[in-house]
């Protein structure tokens, strides 16, 4: 008979619990914890579970072997007798073959022993728990509490997202846990129940609780609970104060005075009353309007004003996640608004609070009851700024105390801010009328950009009005790429410098048709009369003839700003989007008091009664309905006349027809575009040639102009330039299928 030995279990001193930091020890009892409890209720040692075992008890682990082979003595069966005569082995965190020694000795224990190794491997973890305890706290224990108190969350809730996190971020709990149990998913819910010993209705709760509602747990498709990247971070951070940035950041930058923006003062006043006390429901403020308006500058002059201390949420990523704002909203509030409470902006908003479609355009679905019942938060004082409102349902908009609708600056309003901001720095004798005028038509930028162009200047030390204005001008033309992505925007549409309405061909008396805009001009700028009144003008006639050219001249004559679209500016491959854009165009239009050009208008206008789809009536309608309720002054070119709506025709006050140029009309164009770039005088023999050239447009001499304005003058005669000409004439006579008359 063999004498039997007994096996030695070597443990490796390099890696025993003593070298494990605070969050490794921490990590360890927590889910000794668990892995206590699952087996309570699931009472069976598998591979994995001995994996999860060996990864906790550490080198305790050598207890249960010794365990087994006591075990298998008492047996009768020397569960660990093989061939080999060396049966040592040294334990190690990284290396999992004592889990699958422990396993084949598991394998050979007599079934009726089971549950006695179970009883005594829940013994050895609860002594290895208890090992592991510590008097300092981990920094996963202190973010887990910061989150807790930030969220306000349960004692569950708590608890369940450090399982989530711990099952996450550590390998051996995410083996177990997570492949193997499948906490995650639906399937392994009742794992999850025994392990964090809670009810059905407790889980539920959780559900459908804090968690959920600020997006700081997520369920995808396939019914499996996440913790969201946002928030993974969290448990990870050295300080509450550290997390806390991560959402919101106190206010102190100083901003210009309330005054200096376009809002009346009786508004502004009202929006500091509604805010100066914490009241007992709530108070919401909505700014809104388009980018470039001063809204964020004015909210950050109410904070300065009303002297609280003031938070702003933190923008987020490119795509500025809905779940994760709304998590930030939730923390802010918690922690920001004690005692006589605090202020709170929560800037581009539209994610949040455009509720409507929310999946369609912004690819995430809105929690409505979440935001209805934040916005009824006792004590909360909060402004939201958004850019667009066509999207915010009814239940939503009702709950703002007050709003106020920031439209562009005119030109006019420019100038009057340029003037205003540069009083305030003491700087007004820097720059000249002319050149506040320029600017002010130039640079279409909020009053915080005005007034930091202005303050830099200055301190760079340019006390002199040349370096002064070239150091204001290079910051706006700096601010102005930034905020169009690094590229240089492109230039305003500007008028030709020697435009005149001499040589254009036209029917109908235009001086008389532009003296009655200039009267029509003044009734706008000065008549504090509400009803909506309108000049609608259609420039029609063959491409090239001058209609946009004259509506420019047009914008200059009555020192008005131009805003010119095409279909293409207008139409979306979105439902409803393009009518939107209609009203946003006679909206922005009216807001700037702009001269509103709709370019190829027989696009947007086209006859009803040839129209095969149902957006193409909705969209003429739209526009039809907005050149009605336009407080302004529309102009509509189009080289088709024949397929306008009929219904449009009436709506138009003149309708100025433009023809190709009359003899002497040649001669006028090409005297202004042509004569320019070459040196020889316009003979009598060239005023001949050209009079006798047929079917030329002003057009026509702005593209042979572009075409050898980049010669040498010397290079360039006449005859080049004539002959370029009736090239032009030439094609409209092939395209049109006519034959010249005579020899």
């Amino acid at each position: 008979m063999k004498r039997k030995r007994r096996r030695r279990f070597l443990v490796d001193p390099s890696s025993v619990a003593c070298d494990q930091d605070k969050n490794e020890r921490f990590v360890a009892r927590k889910c000794g914890h668990y892995l206590e409890r699952f087996l309570e209720r699931y009472p069976v040692i598998n591979d994995e579970s001995a994996i999860m075992l060996h990864w906790i008890l550490g080198p305790d682990i050598e207890k249960v072997a010794e365990y087994l082979a006591e075990q298998a003595r008492d047996s009768g069966a020397d569960a660990f007798e093989d061939e080999d005569d060396d049966y040592s082995f040294s334990w190690r965190y990284d290396d999992y073959e004592y889990a699958d020694k422990i396993m084949g000795f598991v394998r050979k224990l007599p079934p009726k022993r089971h549950p006695g190794l179970v009883r005594f491997i829940m013994k050895v973890l609860r002594q290895r728990v208890s090992g592991l305890k510590s008097r300092a706290k981990s920094d996963v224990e202190k973010n887990m509490a910061a989150t807790k108190h930030m969220f306000k969350l349960t004692d569950l809730e708590a608890e369940y997202c450090l399982f989530h996190f711990i099952m996450t971020a550590w390998k051996a709990p995410r083996d177990f846990f997570d492949c193997a149990l499948e906490c995650k998913s639906f399937a392994g819910r009742r794992y999850v129940k025994a392990i964090l010993k809670m009810t059905t209705r407790g889980f539920n709760d959780i559900l459908n609780g804090t968690l959920a509602k600020i997006g700081l747990i997520v369920s995808d498709s396939g019914f499996e609970l996440n913790i969201s990247d946002d928030f993974l971070d969290l448990f990870q951070g050295p300080s509450s104060k550290a997390i806390s940035t991560r959402f919101f950041s106190r206010m102190t930058a100083k901003s210009i005075p309330l005054e200096r923006h376009m809002v009346d003062r009786e508004e502004i006043d009202h929006v500091l009353d509604l805010l100066k006390e914490r009241p007992k429901g709530s108070t919401h403020i909505l700014l809104y309007g388009p980018q470039g308006t001063g809204k964020t500058t004015f909210a950050h002059g109410i904070a300065q004003r009303l002297g609280l201390p003031g938070y702003e949420i933190i923008r987020g990523d490119e795509k500025n996640a809905g779940s994760k704002r709304r998590a930030a909203i939730v923390a802010c509030l918690i922690m920001t608004n004690m005692g006589q409470g605090s202020f709170i902006l929560v800037d581009e908003a539209d994610n949040l609070l455009n509720t409507q479609w929310a999946w369609f355009f912004q690819g995430e679905t809105q929690d409505k009851g979440w935001l209805n019942q934040l916005l009824e938060t006792p004590g909360a004082r909060m402004i939201w700024i958004v850019n667009r409102i066509c999207r915010i349902e009814d239940s939503v908009l009702r709950r703002f105390a007050f709003s106020i609708h920031f439209k562009p600056f005119n030109r006019r309003q420019r100038t009057l801010l340029w003037g205003s901001i540069l009083s305030q720095n003491r700087a007004k004798r820097l720059l000249a009328v002319p050149q506040i005028e320029e600017l002010a038509s130039q640079y279409k930028v909020s009053a915080g950009a005005i007034d930091l162009a202005v303050k830099k200047a200055k301190e760079t030390g340019h006390t002199q009005k040349e370096g002064f204005h070239k150091a204001v001008t290079l910051a706006l033309d700096s601010h102005r790429v930034l905020l169009n992505g690094g590229d240089k925007p492109r230039g305003k549409d500007r008028i030709e410098k020697n435009y005149s309405l001499e040589g254009i061909n036209v029917e109908g008396d235009l001086y008389a048709m532009i003296g009655q805009l200039e009267k029509f001009d003044q009734y706008l700028r000065h008549s504090e009369s509400k009803e909506v009144m309108n000049m609608n003008l259609l420039f029609y006639g063959p491409p090239g003839a001058g209609k946009s050219e004259l509506a420019r001249y047009i914008g200059e004559r009555l020192d008005r700003e131009v805003i010119c679209k095409r279909m293409s500016d207008l139409q979306s491959k979105w439902v409803g989007e393009s009518e939107q854009n209609i009203r946003d165009t006679f909206e922005q239009a009216e807001a700037e008091d702009a001269i509103l050009i709709i370019d190829e208008a027989d696009s947007l206008l086209f006859s009803r009664d040839r129209a095969q789809r149902s957006w193409e009536i909705s969209f003429t309608n739209e526009f039809l309905t907005r050149m009605e309720r336009f407080k302004g002054v529309l102009i509509c070119t189009t080289n088709r006349l024949k397929d306008l709506d009929e219904a449009s025709m009436r709506r138009f006050n003149h309708k100025i027809g433009f023809n190709y140029l009359k003899p002497e009309g040649n001669v006028i164009f090409y005297q202004k575009l042509l004569s320019p770039i070459i040196d020889a005088p316009v003979d009598e023999g060239v005023k001949n040639t050209l009079m006798g050239i047929v079917d030329l447009s002003p057009g026509d001499f702005k593209v042979v102009r572009d075409r050898f304005s980049f010669y040498p003058r010397k290079e360039l005669s006449h005859q080049v330039l004539v002959q370029a000409l009736k090239e032009e004439s030439e094609l409209k006579v092939i395209h049109k299928g006519r034959k010249h008359i005579g020899f």
